[in-house]
């Protein structure tokens, strides 16, 4: 009985896991088992960002507890494979309202502190860096940079 409902199970997530993928339509591609855009000419500021987002019916870039290590994991190698690793990217992570307190701004999920995703000594504690991004140069790992200080490239992904 055990092994049937397992088999039954894993055929299951094998069709969610299907469906996502097909799901998928222009300009999303499905990258971990997610429909995700990733746009390195289209730069803006955070909010700027998420609206573009928004428009393509996805929002800013968010994990889900449990599955964020792999996705992450998927769109910096998508990031690489595709030549796409000459930019800096906007994460759907901000302190914004609740100062240390990092949260994914589509699921209100705390984010992890510290490795796997932040660089050394980030977030810090300046109270004008109030989103974060996937900074090349620190092999994409998480920095805090002020949200409307610069402009970076958009991780979209689909709702």
């Amino acid at each position: 009985m055990n092994r049937v409902l397992h088999v039954a199970a894993l055929l299951v997530v094998l069709a969610v896991t299907a469906a996502r993928g097909q799901e998928c339509t222009h300009p999303y591609t499905a990258i971990g088992g997610y429909c995700i855009y990733i746009d390195p000419f289209e730069t803006g500021t955070f909010d700027e960002i998420r609206a573009l987002c928004k428009s393509h019916s996805g929002d800013i870039i968010w994990f889900e507890a449990g599955l964020d290590c792999d996705l992450f994991r998927d769109i910096i190698e998508h990031i690489h494979a595709n030549s796409l690793n000459e930019h800096d990217y906007w994460m759907g992570i901000t302190d914004n309202g609740h100062e240390g307190d990092w949260r994914f701004v589509k699921t209100n999920q705390i984010v992890r502190l510290g490795a796997p995703f932040w660089w050394v000594n980030t977030p810090t504690e300046a109270t004008n860096k109030n989103c974060a991004i996937m900074q090349k140069s620190v092999g994409y790992y998480f920095v805090d940079v002020a949200c409307n200080a610069a402009t970076y490239s958009a991780i979209c992904r689909k709702n």
